[in-house]
This record gives C-alpha cells, structure tokens and sequence, in this order.
C-alpha cells in the first residue's frame, strides 16, 4: 500500500501526520526484572510515571548488549506492550494463561506481577518460538511456569485458568517497521478470522468469574474491536470491563469504547489496542 493510500485509511482512527512521526520516533524503554532482586543499575534512564519498574532508556546504546540483559536484571520492552500484563493484573493466587507468549516479554511481567507464585502457563504453536521462550525464561529467573505446545484455535481447555492473556498474531502496524508496505485491507480480514477462533478458544479456557486480556499491535478494527465484538455477540457471559490505568488513550470504536487504543504520539512508543473481557457466572 502507498504511503498516501495508507495514511487516507489511518486518518478514521487518528490523526495520521502526529502517528507516523512519533512512529519514526519511538523511545527506548525497558523493564527492571524484579525476579532478580533489587539492583542498582548503571544505564542512564528515567523512569516512566505511568509504571515504576518501566524506564526510557536515554544514552545511546542497544539494551541486548548489556551486562543487565544477559544477567536478567533488564527486559527491553515497549511501553505500551508492559501496559498489557498490568491490565490483566495477576497475583500469586492466580493461574494465568498465555495463549501465545513467545518470545515472553509479557510473559515474564506476569510471572513479576506474581512474585514467582501461583501457576504461569506459557504456550505457543512453534516449537521454534518455544525456543525463545524458554530463552526468556532461563534468563529472567521465572520459575513458577509452565510450557506447553498447542494451538491456540484449539487449545481444548475448558474453564482451567483465572485469568488469561491473548496478546494475539496480528498484522503488527503499530510495531512493524515497513508493515504498512506490506499491507493491505484484505490481510486483517484473513488474520481477523484466525483471532476470532483464538479469543474463543481462550475464553472457553477461563474460570466463571475470570478475566481475559485481548491484545495487539496493530490498528484495524477488524483485529482488534470486529474481533472483540464477535465474542460478545456470541457467548452471553461475555461482557467488557473497564480497564483502570491512567494512561494516554483513546478509546474503542462503537461498542468496544472500553477498549484501549493507544497510539504512538500518546507514549512516544508502539501503538497498542487492548480489550479486557470478564466471564460471567
């Protein structure tokens, strides 16, 4: 898709020219593992008053490079994609499910948020991205885990998990350098199918009385409200919760108000649509 074309398409969302600028124009931010204790660290960053163990990195070097990353102490991390697991909100009683969670920055918040307690469930399709999960594992301390290899259209759990995660496979316009280039309208169409089975899949994984977070990366309605909305329309115990971080927004189309679109401009980082969706009794 052209650059004109895309950003005609952008502009019902928001105001194109401020998104793409401050897309080119992404902070760095990291994540303090608190797994490995509490240690004073050398990186010159300021930290973010949305969350206190999230920092913008101000010097000019790559975060994979340091002694903090390979000793775990650090998790490079967009503002936005640490924003998530704080929505879900698990604690050590819980048992968590994330339905797709390689590579595992989300993953190991979660295990954070539960102090390496209760029971952290990590899957993924590709045994090669298992790969870069257990990667992320080893290296960030989780320990109250497990990994299993299933596919999240059809994961055949039912009502097992407290609170659960989709962060789902999308067409990554908030995140993806060159992404609007390569897409087109028809590609959300084909990727929003997959979704839809993937949130039904997971919410027939929670508890009555659960929680589930939906997320992405992107900003078509058809990944992100066209496939919040399916749910709702379909399963009566479904109903969309509010989500209470004050934090820059702007909210869901429609129905779907609720939800969270967070564009760059609004943090300087990825854009981001998150929906949290609680199971009736």
């Amino acid at each position: 898709m052209q650059e004109k074309e895309y950003c005609d398409w952008l502009s019902q969302y928001t105001d194109c020219d401020k998104c793409m600028d401050a897309f080119h124009n992404q902070k760095s931010f990291f994540r303090i593992n608190r797994l490995k204790g509490s240690r004073e660290l050398k990186l010159k960053a300021e930290q973010s008053p949305y969350y206190d163990s999230a920092f913008e990195l101000k010097e000019d070097i790559q975060i994979g490079k340091t002694w903090e990353y390979f000793l775990g102490l650090i998790h490079p991390q967009s503002l936005p994609s640490i924003l998530v697991s704080l929505v879900l909100n698990p604690g050590p009683d819980d048992v968590v499910l994330d339905a797709a969670a390689a590579p595992g920055s989300k993953f190991s918040h979660m295990a954070m948020l539960m102090e390496n307690k209760g029971v952290l469930v990590g899957n993924d399709y590709k045994k090669e991205k298992i790969s870069a999960l257990y990667a992320s594992i080893n290296r960030l301390n989780v320990l109250n885990c497990i990994v299993t290899i299933r596919d999240a259209k059809e994961l055949g759990w039912k009502e097992r998990f407290t609170k659960v995660l989709l962060d789902a496979p999308c067409t990554a316009l908030g995140s993806g350098a060159g992404a609007s280039q390569r897409w087109n309208p028809e590609h959300s169409e084909r990727i929003s199918g997959i979704q839809k089975k993937m949130l039904f899949s997971a919410y027939d994984a929670l508890k009555k009385g659960g929680e589930i977070v939906y997320s992405t990366c992107t900003y078509a309605k058809e990944e992100n409200e066209d496939v919040v909305q399916n749910l709702l329309d379909n399963v009566p115990s479904a109903e969309l919760a509010e989500i209470n971080l004050d934090i820059p927004h702007e909210p869901g189309a429609g129905e779907c108000s609720r939800c969270c679109r967070i564009y760059p401009q609004h943090l300087q980082s990825e854009g981001f649509f998150i929906a949290k969706i609680r199971k009736g009794e």
